[in-house]
């Protein structure tokens, strides 16, 4: 992830020589993701509690973006972004949602992600000409490449006063995936070389850690719950502390991937005259 961003930082700044078409700026707005726990709103970057009776938590999403014009209507745009989400089933209106776990707290989450993306733009009037003021909607579309914590969850079998039936290990790691976004936003261009544009972009992951209702368990854990549910049924009264735990951390419906949504304002300058694209 970090080679990519530096490659994104390389580029952005070894092209300002041919300033014409070319465009510097940043990115502020919120984040949000959908998934399987929280509010089922598609768009939501607002502030939130994360817990019941909790702090309002801040959904930031800040960034840079470098864009490079082909004609007046079409471009291609590079961003970096890093954005904290959050949310709690405690607002749900799902019923399932709002069944508590076995501590008694709402499912919650918070998560960082760290994504870098290249886009193709279309912009539906002449935006990038040379002239003082113009709008346009526009719609992006393109790939990137993103970094979140996922959970993880291993197994010690070692007994001790403290844990006489053994202790589940919890950690958290970053993981970086692929994702597409595509979205739709509105320019404004003022002064010859300002352009300010509020965009909603959404992204499509292939996973499902984002919102921590799955969570990988290492082979030792899986074997442990095996040998715990051979003895269960050698005798029922005993319990299940391990496939509790396994049931309770695969949360919601595990076959829907998770999606994250940035929602902001960009502020680029135009480096130089508008560009004629002549050639």
């Amino acid at each position: 992830m970090r080679r990519l961003f530096l490659f994104v930082f390389i580029l952005c700044f070894s092209q300002l020589t041919f300033a014409q078409r070319h465009e510097l700026g940043i990115f502020a707005g919120g984040a949000n993701v959908i998934g399987d726990v929280g509010k089922a709103s598609y768009i939501n970057p607002f502030p939130t509690k994360t817990e019941a009776g909790g702090k309002i938590y801040l959904p930031i999403s800040i960034g840079g973006l470098y864009r490079f014009n082909i004609n007046p209507q079409m471009g291609f745009r590079a961003n970096i972004s890093y954005s904290k989400v959050g949310a709690s089933n405690h607002r749900a209106k799902e019923q399932y949602k709002l069944e508590k776990d076995v501590d008694g707290h709402y499912k919650n989450f918070r998560n960082n992600i760290v994504e870098g993306s290249l886009m193709f733009e279309y912009n539906f009037f002449n935006i990038n000409d040379d002239q003082q003021n113009a709008q346009s909607p526009y719609i992006f579309v393109g790939v990137g490449a993103f970094s979140a914590k996922g959970k993880e969850y291993d197994y010690d079998s070692t007994v001790s006063t403290e844990y006489p039936s053994g202790k589940i290990i919890k950690k958290s790691k970053y993981k970086t995936n692929l994702s597409l976004p595509f979205g739709v936003g509105y320019k404004v261009r003022f002064n010859y070389s300002w352009i300010l544009s509020f965009e909603t972009g959404i992204r499509y992951t292939n996973v499902d850690y984002i919102d921590y209702n799955t969570g990988k368990f290492t082979d030792r854990f899986i074997e442990a719950k095996k040998i715990e549910y051979d003895k269960y049924k050698n005798d029922p009264t005993l319990s299940q502390p391990l496939k509790d735990f396994y049931d309770e951390k695969n949360y919601g419906n595990t076959s829907n991937k998770d999606w994250y949504v940035l929602t902001g304002i960009s502020l680029t300058y135009s480096f130089g005259r508008p560009a004629c694209y002549c050639d």
